[in-house]
């Protein structure tokens, strides 16, 4: 499984994240999260769309649109990336949202963090489709790459300070997560966990941040192989495509001192394995 380079640093993307295939318009969109914007590429073109000053992740919603994660709160959009609805969560200059994902009923989760990256500085918050939000986790600092299996009732969520990836017994009824124990835990020597995807499998695949590529993890923890690619900070990974068997792979340049020429690049990998579907926002 060699990676391609389906489209260069031509459109000035500094630091790619939250990658998920919009399957209403058979394009996969991603942020570029620190300025602010979403990315669709087509197949043929990258298009640019700013939202605000920080686009942490966007998911789809049921009805037509898009939910997105700003800086320090909310935002539904229509189908053109337009703001309809702003919802703030917090007034804190130091935090910004991160990462997130929907579960099966439609909720919307989505982490924050410090801007110093400070331990525990962060929490995981959640957006019902009533547009009420509440406080689901404590106590995270870097958090990324939310999954779910099949079943519903485990959560994957990694922290990428703590170069852990953490199940969760996950209460779906309720939306809660409940104990955690560790699902891979990471040296550091070969990077750090951040955007995750999962397959139908059961297989999860990490975005390796500083560790130039990914890897596909067994339901059991185990590592089963490893996509390199040529640019050190892989930063999330999502199965597309019209058979989800297409791996679109997003990096970044932040951090780098003297960044690789395609860093900032979205690639793609074709795999022999399908992707689990990804939930849109009931709201």
């Amino acid at each position: 499984m060699k990676p391609e380079l389906v489209s260069s640093d031509t459109a000035g993307v500094f630091h790619g994240e939250g990658a998920f295939w919009d399957a209403a318009t058979g394009s996969i969109r991603f942020v570029d999260m620190l300025r602010g914007d979403v990315m669709t590429w087509d197949g043929t073109t990258l298009r640019r769309s700013h939202l605000s000053e920080v686009t942490a992740v966007i998911r789809a919603r049921r009805a037509g649109g898009y939910v997105v994660a700003t800086e320090r709160g909310f935002a539904l959009t229509d189908h053109h990336l337009s703001i309809d609805r702003e919802i703030a969560v917090f007034s804190d200059a130091d935090i910004r949202m991160n990462e997130g994902a929907c579960d099966a009923a439609g909720r919307f989760y989505c982490g924050s963090m410090a801007y110093d990256t400070r331990l525990d500085g962060g929490r995981v918050y959640r957006l019902d489709p009533d547009l009420s939000v509440r406080v689901v986790r404590e106590r995270v600092t870097i958090p990324n790459g939310l999954v779910w299996t099949a079943a519903g009732d485990v959560a994957l969520h990694a922290d990428t300070r703590d170069g852990v990836i953490w199940a969760y017994d996950f209460d779906l009824g309720a939306g809660r997560f409940g104990e955690r124990r560790p699902f891979v835990q990471f040296s550091g020597t070969g990077g750090m966990p951040d955007g995750i995807s999962i397959d139908e499998d059961g297989g999860v695949w990490v975005a390796m941040w500083g560790g130039g590529g990914v890897r596909r993890y067994t339901a059991t923890g185990a590592l089963d192989l490893t996509i390199p690619l040529p640019t050190a900070n892989v930063t999330s990974c999502a199965f597309g495509g019209a058979d989800r068997r297409t791996l679109y792979i997003t990096t970044s340049r932040q951090g780098l001192a003297d960044p690789e020429p395609e860093a900032g690049g979205l690639f793609t990998v074709e795999t022999e394995f399908t992707g689990a579907p990804v939930h849109a926002f009931g709201g």
